[in-house]
Order: structure tokens, then C-alpha cells, then sequence
């Protein structure tokens, strides 16, 4: 029996156009009502996860929320962090100067969820416009030491390919660096991202690792296809996403998780 079902929402839950199906919807509070934990796992933060939850009807002090790709895990009733992790001051500059060498454009998010970037562009423009914030337009070299949740570069597809594959394997080894969209390249702590949370998600509740689920598409939500008991992958998903998975589901047009969650937790 799946106890917890762990949801990508952008390319997953969301449509094009950021909507969510009604099929995907009753399919959820179908899969609540039988005892399921449907948990949001997103790389957005608290404030751009909260609309969904709302719609959804996640909010109870039983219900629990991803966000920052695994950097914190919620209580949504209670507004209670399960679990935290950080990067320091330092660790933003060694990513900022990384996306100055590749003359690449730099955003994090510290630890009050306030979003910080180096300098204006359309990037992190999509970044504001899909969790409903503004950036603070800050010299990262001349900020105070804090903790953030993560730190990204931005750029289109084709320069975040190229940075992806050349970017310092120092880098690579130090952080979790995990590519959430074409134009999203994000470094999380090195212990952190939504596979290791959904782990400390399903321990915190006594939940056995087999009776989990995990439905997603992109890379950051490789580690938490792999781990979950049933690991689906959108039928849009990335190539290397979808040869990890148990199951191929429909594409994200055609209300995929809701085919997954009816095969697997409601028949």
C-alpha cells in the first residue's frame, strides 16, 4: 500500500500553462481520503507551493510540503520546519563566480525565502513571475554572512548544457547540483535534494521506503524517483528521468498523474 506519494509540480502536476487538470485534482483528494500523504516536492519555494496546496487542499496539520528541491521539509498545518538544510555566504560566492566565468547570471534564495540576484534578467524575471515575488538586486561580494536554501544559475537551455558539463568538478563534488529546468541550474547542500527528503519525510512518519511513491520529470527529480518504492516518470520527462523510473505515465498535458495515482493507489 503506498503511504506517501511524492508530486513534481512543473512539468508534472502543472500543465503549460501552469494549470492543474480537474482529473488530477479529484485523483488527489481520492488518494487523501484512502490514507495517502500527497506531498507536493518542489524545487519553488514556501510562498510559490502555498496557491497549490491551498487548491488542493494540503493545509492540515497532516499534511506536508517539499520545497527548495529538499532543503526544507513542512508541516503545512502547523508551519513547522521537519527539516532544514543551508549553504553559507561563501558557498554563494563560489557559484556566483562560477556564472561569472561562463558570463551567466546568478539568484538565490537565503534562508527568509527573500530571492537575491546579482543583476536583472529574464531568467530570474521567470522566476518572480512563477512564485508571485520580487528580487532584491544585490553586490553578493559586499552582502553580510547568511544561510540560503539554494543558490542557481540562469540562462537559456544551450549555455546551461554547456555550463552543466564544464562547470569546475570541484563544484560538482561539494554541492548537489541538480537541473530543475532548461533554464534552471540550482546547488543545493550536498546532503539535499527531493529523493533524501522524501527518506526523511517517510522515517519522520514510520513510513517504509517500499510503500512510497514519487512522480516527477525533471532532474531534480531523479534521486527521488530512484529511492521511492514506485518511481513514475512523466511521459514528457527527460530521456535519463524516464530510465530511471518503474512506470511511464501520460505527459503532463494529459493528466499523467492522475493515470499514475488510479493505477497504483486507487484500483
Amino acid at each position: 500500500m503506498i503511504k506517501i506519494c511524492t508530486i513534481d509540480l512543473d512539468g508534472t502536476l502543472f500543465d503549460k500553462n501552469k494549470n492543474i487538470s480537474n482529473e488530477n485534482i479529484i485523483a488527489i483528494k481520492k488518494a487523501k481520503e484512502l490514507g495517502c500523504k500527497i506531498v507536493i516536492a518542489s524545487g519553488r519555494p514556501f510562498c510559490g507551493v502555498k496557491p497549490v496546496l491551498e487548491k488542493l487542499g494540503l493545509t492540515t496539520t497532516d499534511d506536508y510540503v517539499i520545497c527548495y528541491n529538499g532543503a526544507k521539509i513542512l508541516n503545512v498545518g502547523l508551519n513547522k520546519e521537519i527539516y532544514l538544510s543551508s549553504l553559507d555566504h561563501n558557498d554563494l560566492l563560489k557559484i556566483y563566480e562560477q556564472s561569472m566565468l561562463f558570463n551567466s547570471y546568478c539568484h538565490a534564495f537565503r534562508k527568509d525565502e527573500a530571492l537575491l540576484c546579482s543583476k536583472p534578467n529574464p531568467y530570474t524575471d521567470v522566476e518572480m513571475r512563477i512564485n508571485k515575488i520580487e528580487a532584491k538586486y544585490v553586490d553578493f561580494k559586499s552582502l553580510t554572512p547568511d544561510l540560503y536554501l539554494k543558490v542557481m544559475i540562469v540562462d537559456n537551455k544551450e549555455r546551461l548544457d554547456f555550463i552543466e558539463n564544464n562547470i569546475d568538478p570541484n563544484i560538482i563534488t561539494t554541492y548537489s547540483m541538480v537541473r530543475s529546468s532548461d533554464i534552471f541550474l540550482e546547488f543545493l547542500n550536498k546532503k539535499t535534494d527531493k529523493g533524501l527528503a522524501l527518506e526523511r519525510l517517510a522515517n519522520y512518519l514510520n513510513v517504509n521506503m517500499t510503500d512510497t511513491m514519487a512522480i516527477g520529470d525533471a532532474g531534480n527529480d531523479l534521486n527521488m524517483i530512484i529511492k521511492a518504492g514506485t518511481g513514475v516518470a512523466m511521459a514528457n520527462a527527460f530521456d535519463y528521468v524516464k530510465k530511471a523510473a518503474n512506470f511511464i505515465t501520460l505527459d503532463n498535458e494529459s493528466s499523467g498523474v492522475s493515470y499514475a495515482i488510479t493505477k497504483f493507489i486507487l484500483s
